[in-house]
């Protein structure tokens, strides 16, 4: 290497390892067959930070200084490549969820009242209320050998409470025709983002599929929004709250469209995320029976058989770790994606201006620097004793830095409720000989359905 060649490699970091994979494709072909499976793969081979050759160049960051650097320290060089905020647009318009810069900003402020405690805690009371409905539809299947999709459960659990608590909405009588048509977009504009040739663009049926989906959506919402604007006296929810405020740009009021941007964003998004970690919580604890029975314990000695309220979410910790342990083991987020605006040096290695970066919670929350017996389930490693090494995003289940999911706290109020009042009546049990299998689609949900039977609890 010359001296020239040296200070350049000094100044630009490293060039990143990986894979070189097929002739013009490199490997896209392994990436959308399973990326999680790519990607653990990749890093196995060629450690913390792999470079993937292809039509679609991807640098997997897996080390968590490096996750750090991309969602903390030099978050501005991040912005979500417009190749992911175009696709999510199609769904989402310019709401929270696809926006960036000064216009995420702006939806961030107007939004953020509706997450503030009292008013979580009053979803609190949605959600309990919702769920000990829930639990009466299973009393018939108890000890009679009856299966339950538990996934379909937690679907069905997680788009009511959410559009109880935050909307004043009775969803439960489209609920089987929602469920289907959320994991249907939510697969379709996975496929969008790791092909080529966007299938949008194409007339097929997924194409037209997606097209007629999106209108019923956008049908339900626009309901939602209707019955609020007629409404004599509006609770105080996210949609009044959006209904009430002003475009932070213009000064205003809020259209009925920048209003569905908003309210479908946290309608797929709030309740995708739940019901996938809510299903893995289930097939993990059916697999784990010792961990069942603390948290059993737990749940017997907080709430001495009464209905829990929001008050008893606190003192719930190890019901806390079990779902902190299976969005480890399963994040529902489990991919995050970035463009580098200008060059940058991570850990030593160059990552070129407009290259895209991928950052893969599953792949990082597995890291056996920072996790022992990483494919393992203990909850008890999210003990403080045992957590305090950790650091900073080592875990990230719901992203971080400035852009971390808004409605964690939400989901962290909503997952305690739902475990403990099914723990209290009921103990799920996984139907033997199932192979439950991840699907990495925008979150990480069991790709079949989960058939449980249900015991009554002791």
């Amino acid at each position: 290497m010359t001296a020239t060649a040296e200070a350049t490699t000094a100044t630009k970091g490293r060039p990143i390892p990986g894979p070189q994979g097929q002739p013009f494709l490199g490997s896209i072909r392994e990436i959308q067959r399973d990326n999680v499976q790519a990607f653990m793969d990749a890093w196995l081979e060629y450690g913390d930070i792999v470079h993937f050759r292809g039509p679609l160049t991807i640098n997997l960051l897996v080390h968590p200084d490096y996750v750090e650097r991309v969602l903390r320290d030099n978050v501005a060089n991040y912005p979500r490549p417009e190749f992911v905020t175009d696709k999510l647009k199609s769904i989402v318009g310019d709401g929270l969820v696809a926006a960036e810069g000064d216009r995420w900003a702006n939806a961030r402020r107007v939004s953020q009242p509706a997450f503030e405690k009292d008013i979580l805690n009053a979803y609190g009371q949605t959600m309990i209320e919702t769920t000990g409905e829930m639990l009466e539809r299973w009393e018939p299947y108890v000890d009679g050998g009856r299966r339950l999709d538990i996934k379909s459960e937690m679907m069905h659990i997680s788009l009511a409470n959410l559009a109880t608590a935050m909307f004043h909405f009775d969803l439960r009588e489209a609920l089987d025709e929602i469920e289907p048509a959320v994991a249907f977009a939510l697969a379709h504009t996975n496929r969008r983002l790791t092909t080529p040739v966007d299938p949008q663009k194409l007339p097929l049926p997924s194409s037209k599929r997606f097209v007629k989906v999106l209108a019923g959506l956008n049908q339900v919402i626009y309901r939602i929004i209707g019955e609020h604007r007629n409404a004599e006296d509006g609770v105080r929810d996210f949609v009044n709250m959006l209904l009430e405020s002003n475009d932070p740009e213009t000064g205003a009021p809020v259209t009925d469209q920048q209003a569905r941007d908003e309210v479908i964003g946290f309608f797929i998004a709030g309740h995708e995320t739940v019901s996938s970690a809510l299903t893995w919580t289930f097939y993990l604890l059916s697999q784990n029976p010792e961990s069942w029975r603390k948290l059993k314990a737990e749940v017997d000695e907080v709430l001495g058989g009464r209905t829990p309220t929001v008050e008893d979410v606190p003192k719930l910790k190890y019901v806390e770790y079990v779902l902190l342990e299976a969005m480890r083991l399963y994040p529902p987020i489990f991919v995050l994606m970035r463009r580098a605006v200008a060059d940058d040096v991570v850990g030593g290695y160059h990552v070129p201006a407009g290259s895209t970066v991928v950052l893969c919670a599953y792949v990082t929350h597995r890291h056996p620097d920072y996790w022992h017996n990483p494919e393992g389930f203990d909850p008890e490693r999210f003990t403080p004793e045992r957590s305090a090494h950790l650091p900073r995003l080592a875990y990230f289940p719901f992203g971080g830095g400035p852009r971390k999911c808004i409605g964690n706290t939400f989901a962290m109020i909503e997952m305690p409720v739902v475990v403990a009042m099914v723990a209290q009546r009921y103990k799920p049990n996984l139907v033997p000989g199932q192979v439950v299998f991840p699907e990495p689609a925008i979150s990480l949900r069991p790709r079949d359905p989960v058939l449980v039977t249900v015991e009554r609890a002791e």
